[in-house]
């Protein structure tokens, strides 16, 4: 029921114009775009047109109007929510209203599903059968089996779930959060539903993507996807707040140290500020 003469998905035009196309990488530490940038992308959602194809389906003017403020608030939500608990998008779409508790002075957030890990159950041994010798940094030789081999892991996907999330009210986005599960009718309800003739779904990932990268053009910030969110949070965390790795770690529940020490690194600026007179004991 929504537009959908939409960008292009980010796959799509690494495909076709990959010479002049670069992909975001977390590893390049972009600063903090401020709280001010955020507000503007939330916003500029109440400019967005979802009936250019009106003729698809039959509502009611009133009807129309209702299902459109909807559609604001849940990408609204969206945006607040993807930053604001630093997920992957896979993670966040799969949040239902259960997931959420609302309390005075914070939002929490328990059993967020946490993608990308995987178990390993097995490995196969590949043979080289090309000429001459293979790349070593990939191969090895193996004086058991007499040939250059190479390890293959066999993995399959592993559910986890993020630490408990604890995320204070008073920073801007979290109304337009709270706001939207107000609207929501049950707690098994999807927080970001599709509205289509499947009701019982969550939008896509594609879909997301259309959403952030329409409003993230009209907004000037031409860089953004969906991962640009999680990469922000870090960004804030650390050079706001001064969080260091053992913090950053708790909280996007990272496995690896590795983008920890990265981020971290942001928050070398505010060490001065940890340094207080009354901390000296003499």
């Amino acid at each position: 029921m929504e537009n959908l003469n939409v960008v292009k998905t980010r796959g799509w035009y690494w495909k076709v114009h990959k010479d002049e196309y670069e992909r975001f990488k977390v590893g390049e530490l972009p600063k903090f775009c401020g709280w001010q940038t955020l507000l503007q992308l939330v916003k500029e959602c109440e400019n967005t047109h979802y009936f250019e194809r009106s003729h698809l389906f039959r509502l009611t003017e009133a009807e129309k109007e209702l299902l459109r403020r909807k559609l604001i608030m849940r990408d609204k939500c969206l945006i607040s929510t993807a930053f604001e608990t630093g997920g992957r998008i896979s993670e966040v779409l799969a949040l239902k209203k259960s997931n959420f508790e609302v309390q005075q002075d914070r939002i929490i957030v328990r059993d967020m599903p946490v993608v990308k890990r995987y178990l390993k159950v097995g490995e196969r041994i590949e043979k080289w059968e090309g000429e001459g010798e293979p790349d070593t940094t990939k191969w090895h030789w193996s004086y058991k089996h007499d040939s250059w081999i190479r390890r293959r892991f066999i993995t399959k996907p592993k559910m986890d779930r993020r630490n408990v999330l604890e995320i204070p009210r008073f920073e801007p986005l979290c109304q337009y959060i709270v706001d939207w599960l107000e609207q929501l009718p049950g707690n098994d309800f999807w927080v970001f539903p599709s509205y289509s003739k499947n009701e019982n779904t969550h939008i896509t990932p594609t879909r997301s993507y259309q959403i952030v990268r329409n409003v993230g053009l009209r907004c000037g910030v031409f860089d953004i996807c969906n991962h640009w969110f999680r990469s922000m949070r870090a960004s804030q965390l650390a050079e706001e707040y001064g969080w260091r790795e053992y913090e950053l770690i708790k909280f996007f529940s990272w496995q690896s140290d590795r983008y920890a020490r990265l981020y971290a690194k942001l928050s070398s600026a505010r060490l001065f500020e940890t340094m207080q007179p009354q901390k000296i004991s003499l």
